[in-house]
């Protein structure tokens, strides 16, 4: 390119000399002419190299054009394999998520199978016909109130209980204990404004039952005198609170704490003292707590309040639901 330029430079000057001659001889027209050619001739150069600066430039725009559609497939290609992976982990977590479950509701199943609810419900008649028969009441209580109260824990299908049927299923419960214990343990129930209808509100199966049973084995077993459990019902608008109250040994505020943790997430609040061993990791209260949130939403659960010597308190919120007739 360089050389054609020092050419056309070499011809440019030649040409200029040479009109310079004929118009100082007096030859115009001939000078003339040769001006012509010489415009013709830049003309031709100039044509020559805007035609090759145009193919460039088109050529860039190709160049361009190619790399803006390698970059889109490109792009697409890795959007595709990211879909791709997300994809693969979802269904590795889901997996992962469905196999505990699966391992833990067949570890329900083989438990429930170790149990014949027929051959249990059968012994105990059968016990409670023998206590009958030797006049022996206590006994025949105790084995009608344990075969209720199996009766209800395993045999009921039903996920959604009145009130009436879990409170039921608390006296019975009371009453075993009662018999084991010697009457220790005393049971109140309080409806607010004694509203009967409260009795026929439904509530998840279950709720009331493993948070009666906590305050005894970690709040009244180890106490002595007077022990307590009171649940009162307060029906608001729109909602349902139930507190279930203890005059236990209660907890210390960083025992509380930790067991206000374990019940949110599950996991173990430590056990690095003998206070911790008493009141253990909170999973009833997180059992029940999750199913009330997984049905009802985040807004409702369990609050758990304590104060050491004097007791805890239990406050489960749930939305009314009414038995439909």
């Amino acid at each position: 390119m360089k050389f054609s330029k020092k050419i056309l430079v070499y011809f440019g000057m030649m040409l200029g000399i040479r009109i310079l001659e004929m118009v100082t001889k007096g030859n115009i027209r001939e000078g003339l002419i040769l001006v012509g050619i010489l415009v013709w001739i830049a003309g031709m150069f100039y044509f020559l190299w805007f035609s090759r600066t145009l193919e460039a430039g088109i050529e860039k725009i190709h160049d361009i054009e190619k790399f803006t559609s390698h970059f889109q497939d490109t792009k697409e290609q890795i959007f595709k394999k990211l879909i791709q992976k997300e994809k693969e982990l979802c269904e590795t977590i889901e997996g992962h998520y469905s196999a505990k479950l699966e391992d833990r509701q067949s570890k329900i199943n083989s438990l429930q199978s170790q149990i014949n609810p027929h051959f249990l419900y059968n012994t105990l008649e059968c016990i409670r016909s023998e206590a009958i028969y030797q006049k022996n009441d206590s006994i025949a209580n105790m084995a009608k109130s344990l075969a209720a109260f199996f009766r209800y824990s395993i045999s009921k299908k039903e996920n959604v209980v009145t009130i009436q049927d879990e409170l039921n299923n608390i006296n019975n419960y009371i009453m075993i204990q009662n018999y084991r214990f010697e009457n220790k343990y005393q049971l109140e129930v309080v409806i607010e404004q004694e509203d009967m209808r409260v009795y026929s509100y439904l509530i998840p199966k279950m709720t009331i039952q493993p948070i009666v049973e906590n305050s005894i084995y970690h709040g009244l077993e180890t106490k002595s005198g007077e022990c307590r459990v009171k649940i009162s019902i307060h029906p608001t608008d729109g909602d349902l609170i139930l507190i279930i109250s203890d005059n236990g040994i209660g907890m210390k505020a960083e025992t509380l704490k930790r067991l206000r943790q374990g019940m949110e997430n599950g996991m173990e609040t430590g056990k690095e003292n003998e206070e911790d061993m008493v009141h253990g990791n909170g999973i009833a209260l997180y059992n029940v707590n999750q199913r009330i949130k997984l049905i009802f939403g985040s807004r409702y659960g369990l609050s758990v309040y304590s104060t050491k010597g004097i007791g805890t308190d239990v406050e489960i919120w749930m939305p009314i639901l009414e038995k439909m007739e």
